[in-house]
This record gives C-alpha cells, structure tokens and sequence, in this order.
C-alpha cells in the first residue's frame, strides 16, 4: 500500500509543532473517492489540549480551526479543561458515556486493578474499540456539528488523541472514500507520539500508585492494529458494513454523505 504518512513533503505538514499538547495533525493530503484528497487545512486531530501555551494559542489562531469536538468524558474535561480559543465553537460529545465504566487512557489505571488481573492488557483496549461501535449517538453529534458548517476547520481530540480520536477519524474517513489500509496508518501514527502522551498523562505521583506493571501501561499507550481493527470488525459483524452503519445507525443521507466530500475532499 502506499505508505502516505512516510512522504517527506506530508510529514512536515501534518504534523502540528505546539509546545503544551501533542498528536495534533492535519489529516489533508490522503487519497479518497474519485481520485481526490482530503483537504489540508479542514481536519485536525489531536490530544490533551489543556497544557496549551500562549504561543500554541497563537499557532491554533493562525490553522484558523473554528470547531472543537471534544471527545472526553465529563470528569476529564473538569480535570483537563480545553482552553478557551477566539472565536471557536465547542462541542462536547463523549465517545464513552459517563455512566459506563471503563478504562479510556493511562490516568484511569489507579482504579482498574481487578480488571487487568484478569485478562491480558491488549484485550481490554479490544474490547474497549468493541464497545465504542455501539456508542451512535455521540456520532451522530460529531457529525451532525461537522455538518452545520463542513467548510470550517474542524478539530476532534481526547485526551491521548488515540482510540476516541482514532474512531471517529475512522469514521470521518470512511464517509471521505479513504482506504482502509490508510485509516489504520494514520491510526498506527499515534506511535510517534508514545513518549509525549505517557509524559503528558502520567506524572511520577500516579505512576509510584499505579497497580499495574509496563506491559499494562504499554497496551495503554500504544496504537495497535487489533485495536482498531476491532472496532472495524463489530460494525462489520453487527452491521455488514461500515457504509450500512453509517447510514443506518448514525443517520447519514446520501445528500450529507456527498455534502461532507464536496467540502472536504478536492
């Protein structure tokens, strides 16, 4: 497949330089429907936006982003707040609702003990990636605002910018005509960023509390291949195809599916 991410001319453009967050990209420049591109400028995807400092305040002016989608849930986002940003429009839509419990990333591992005791680190990130195909309505908000203006810069994160970030970038892709070869390799990108998310999410306090050892953390932190595919895989099973889902489940109309393509792909 070709490795679109490795290209010299895209690395330098994709990858967003901020001083207080990290795994921010511009997702433009991939192949989709018909022979396009996504847009550069239009998509970008991202982690903890709440170490933000004034001089990334300015670059995030300048990307000229209007919408935020933020992807975490209520107590990460009291913990964590996004810094307000001129003359943007925030959304929060959780990819996990509140009420269920779950581990979403490394600072919820104090209290999950008994839960990796029982089964090998990666099978809870698989099932986690399982169980976020069932969560449509917090889809149908993200799209429904990605909608009520398509042509704006648009910016989705959670707190890693991995699995919550990473199935909803899946998602916006599908709809796009991005392969899926290619959705899994901006998806594995997170990787790069490993050493900056474990920094930005595991102070030396948590982890001398942490019940768990470096292979647990590990599976936490990585974006592996099962994981994702694991998501795919539920739609698939539970719904024959991505397409289905996204039409069916979400409630995209063809109009808005073609809407989302005029605007985001040339």
């Amino acid at each position: 497949m070709e490795n679109v991410l490795l290209k010299e001319d895209h690395m330098s453009r994709r990858v967003i330089p901020l001083e207080g967050t990290f795994n921010f990209r511009d997702l433009g420049g991939y192949p989709a429907a018909d022979g396009r591109r996504v847009k550069w400028g239009k998509l970008f995807r991202a982690g903890n936006l709440s170490g933000m400092t004034e001089a990334d305040l300015l670059l995030f002016k300048q990307l000229g982003i209007k919408r935020i989608c933020d992807l975490r849930s209520e107590d990460e986002i009291k913990k964590h707040p996004d810094p307000v940003c001129e003359d943007t429009v925030w959304l929060h839509s959780p990819v996990i609702p509140d009420e269920v419990g779950t581990v979403r990333q490394v600072g919820d591992l104090a209290e999950a003990r008994q839960l990796f005791s029982k089964s090998h680190p990666g099978e809870v990130l698989m099932a986690m990636n399982r169980q976020m195909a069932s969560y449509v309505q917090s889809y149908r908000r993200v799209f429904a605002f990605l909608l009520e203006e398509p042509d704006a810069p648009f910016l989705f994160h959670c707190m890693a910018g991995k699995d919550r970030t990473g199935v909803v970038a899946a998602l916006i892709f599908s709809i796009l005509g991005v392969s899926r070869d290619v959705i899994i390799e901006d998806y594995l990108y997170t990787n790069c960023f490993v050493e900056e998310i474990k920094a930005n999410l595991l102070n030396d306090e948590l982890m001398s509390h942490l019940p768990v050892d470096e292979e647990v953390i590990e599976a936490l932190l990585e974006a592996r291949l099962e994981y994702i595919t694991a998501f795919f895989d539920e739609i698939e099973t539970c719904h024959d195809s991505v397409e289905k889902y996204l039409q069916e489940k979400i409630g995209l109309a063809e109009e808005e599916i073609e809407k989302l393509r005029e605007s985001l792909l040339e």
